[in-house]
């Protein structure tokens, strides 16, 4: 896998102008208006998006019905219980309004910004804003010289490290291809019914990557 951290060059004006260029007219199943948005309120979920929201204490342990499922030739974890409920071909989504929730969401979304689908994507899964901007705009000159992505290893691990109702930071334990582990963590907040990437301030997805002991770690397993 790759672990992307891209960031802004051009001008933040520029880079706004770009970023709804990039973006306009794409719509999906969490764009407001979308007919499977039937909201029960504010915040609520859309009506085809079902999980048990119940859980609200940090996980101890990797979820019992964990499977793993290739994604942008990345293999990564889903849980029928946890998320993604829904894996459409454009991106995945629906994930429980709980801390294993966001531990899903923080692996799942960030892996499919770096798919062919990744405009949908970061329309409907990253938190809009500055950071937002920067990341398409850094994304698209990407995209147009398609550079070589470092492999960073697979996942292996996480931590809750910070968890509240409408935001949680998400700590990733991978394999460094040349021995040992490495750390970097996700940020989400809790929007429109489902979890979302909130962006480094630079438009980055990852914090900085650190070495890392697995016992710091819930292991995901075999």
């Amino acid at each position: 896998m790759s672990l992307v951290a891209l960031v802004v060059g051009p001008e933040r004006a520029d880079v706004a102008t770009s970023s709804r260029e990039t973006l306009a007219g794409l719509a999906g199943p969490l764009s407001p208006g979308d007919p499977q948005q039937i909201r029960t309120g504010p915040g609520g979920r859309p009506e085809n998006c079902r999980t048990d929201d119940r859980g609200t204490s940090r996980p101890t342990a990797a979820p019992t019905d964990v499977q793993w499922r290739e994604l942008v030739g990345v293999m990564t974890p889903t849980s029928a219980s946890a998320g993604p409920l829904h894996t459409d071909a454009t991106m995945w989504w629906c994930f429980a309004h709980t801390p294993t929730g966001a531990v899903l969401a923080a692996h799942v979304i960030p892996v499919q910004l770096s798919g062919a689908s990744w405009r949908i994507v970061a329309e409907q899964q990253i938190v809009p804003g500055e950071s937002r901007d920067a990341f398409v705009t850094a994304r698209t000159a990407a995209e147009e010289t398609n550079p070589r992505d470092d492999a960073v290893g697979r996942f292996t691990g996480f931590s809750v490290e910070s968890y509240s109702e409408d935001s949680a930071t998400i700590r990733l334990l991978v394999t460094n291809p040349v021995g040992g582990h490495l750390s970097t963590t996700v940020a989400v907040r809790w929007r429109d019914g489902d979890w979302k990437v909130a962006l480094q301030d630079d438009g980055s997805l990852y914090s900085s990557v650190k070495q890392a002991s697995p016992s710091d770690f819930i292991m995901w397993g075999a």
